[in-house]
């Protein structure tokens, strides 16, 4: 079964998900790094040099490759904007368990000055960068799992509630 972790930029997708893999003895995929080693370049270089279509259309092809090729338990980390595709989100939920790690504005504003190698952030003020929050925030609720990603968070629980679904 695949897991895959989503949730705004920020949340703690890739730390939470060593942490969970680790602690249920998976293998854990940063779907972001993955594209940045295919590429060869940052994710911000990818944006700026190609365009966020072209990124869109790698990010799904390693998607699906990821869901052909990946036959044992897997936790996968993705990018903040990969379910907020359509076809990206009904992969994903046909294909595994997707848990949105959620996390307030307030708290995520707090992050915004360390993510400032974000392609979403770069030339955004924080007005614009809450708007995409709001508008990713309803497609993320959608997962079938959703935890707070807060500073009281504690993965033990959700690697036994992951346990519980799948059978592990």
């Amino acid at each position: 079964m695949l897991i895959f972790l989503t949730g705004f930029m920020g949340v703690g997708k890739t730390t939470i998900g060593k942490q969970v893999a680790s602690l249920l003895g998976v293998p854990f995929i940063d779907l972001d790094q993955e594209i940045e080693i295919l590429e060869q370049k940052s994710i911000s270089a990818i944006f700026t040099e190609n365009g966020e279509d072209y990124f869109r259309k790698v990010e799904r092809a390693l998607l699906e490759n990821l869901i052909k090729t990946k036959k044992e338990p897997t936790i996968i980390a993705l990018g903040g904007g990969t379910m907020c595709h359509l076809s990206n989100h009904l992969l994903i939920l046909k294909n595994g368990i997707a848990v949105y790690l959620k996390k307030s504005w307030e708290e995520i504003e707090k992050e915004l000055s360390l993510m400032q190698n974000r392609p979403k952030l770069s030339n955004r003020n924080t007005s614009e960068v809450y708007q995409l929050f709001k508008q990713r925030e309803p497609i993320y609720a959608l997962s079938q799992l959703e935890t707070l990603a807060n500073t009281s968070f504690d993965t033990k629980k959700l690697a036994n509630r992951l346990k519980l679904l799948t059978n592990r």
